[in-house]
C-alpha cells in the first residue's frame, strides 16, 4: 500500500509540473499583451499622438545632426469639422501645420516642414510640444538619418554621399548620448 501512494503522489507531482510548464510556455502573451493591439501603438519609425479629433501619425524628423536643420514627416488627420493649426515646438524651433476639416495631410508630400535645429542628434529623441485646437501634450520624437535609406531623400540640403552610421558619432563633452544601452553623460 505504501508503494501505490508513493506511485500515486509521484504522478501527481510529474502531472503539476507538466501543467507548470506547459503554462509557463503557452503563457507569455497572457502576461505580456500583444504590443500591435494597443491603441496608440505605432508599428513605424514615428510616434503617434492623439488630440482629440486630431491624430498625427508616424511623426519623426530626419536631420544629418542636431544643429543641422531637421524635416518633420508624418501624416496629420483632423477629423473634425473645424480647420486647425498644428504647432510643434522643440523648445529650439517651431513649426506650424495648417490642416482643413476633414482632410489628412503627409509631410512627406507637400512643402516641407523644416525644424531648425533638428534638436537632438539621429537615433535620439526631442522633447516636443504638440499643440492643436486648445490640447496641448509633449512626447518624444525620434531623428533619423539617411542610415535608414528611405529618409535620404527627405535630408535637409540632401543626403551626404557617405554611409551614415550615429553609433560611431562621439559625443560632445556634455552631451547626454546612450552607450550600449547605458546612458552616459560624458566621454
Amino acid at each position: 500500500m505504501k508503494t501505490a501512494a508513493r506511485k500515486s503522489l509521484k504522478r501527481a507531482g510529474l502531472s503539476a509540473a507538466a501543467v507548470a510548464a506547459l503554462l509557463t510556455a503557452s503563457g507569455c502573451s497572457a502576461i505580456n499583451p500583444v504590443a500591435t493591439a494597443e491603441v496608440g501603438y505605432a508599428p513605424a519609425d514615428g510616434i503617434v499622438v492623439e488630440m482629440g479629433d486630431i491624430n498625427l501619425t508616424n511623426m519623426l524628423i530626419v536631420a544629418e545632426s542636431a544643429e543641422a536643420p531637421g524635416r518633420l514627416l508624418g501624416s496629420i488627420d483632423n477629423e473634425s469639422a473645424e480647420d486647425v493649426t498644428v504647432t510643434l515646438d522643440t523648445g529650439e524651433a517651431t513649426a506650424e501645420i495648417d490642416v482643413p476639416a476633414g482632410v489628412t495631410v503627409k509631410l512627406e508630400e507637400g512643402e516641407p516642414v523644416i525644424l531648425e535645429p533638428a534638436g537632438a542628434m539621429p537615433g535620439l529623441m526631442v522633447e516636443t510640444e504638440f499643440s492643436a485646437a486648445g490640447e496641448t501634450l509633449i512626447d518624444s520624437v525620434p531623428v533619423l538619418d539617411h542610415t535608414f535609406p528611405r529618409y535620404a531623400e527627405f535630408i535637409p540640403g540632401g543626403a551626404p554621399t557617405t554611409p551614415a552610421n550615429p553609433s560611431n558619432v562621439p559625443a560632445e563633452p556634455g552631451d547626454e548620448a546612450f552607450v550600449g544601452g547605458q546612458q552616459a553623460d560624458e566621454h
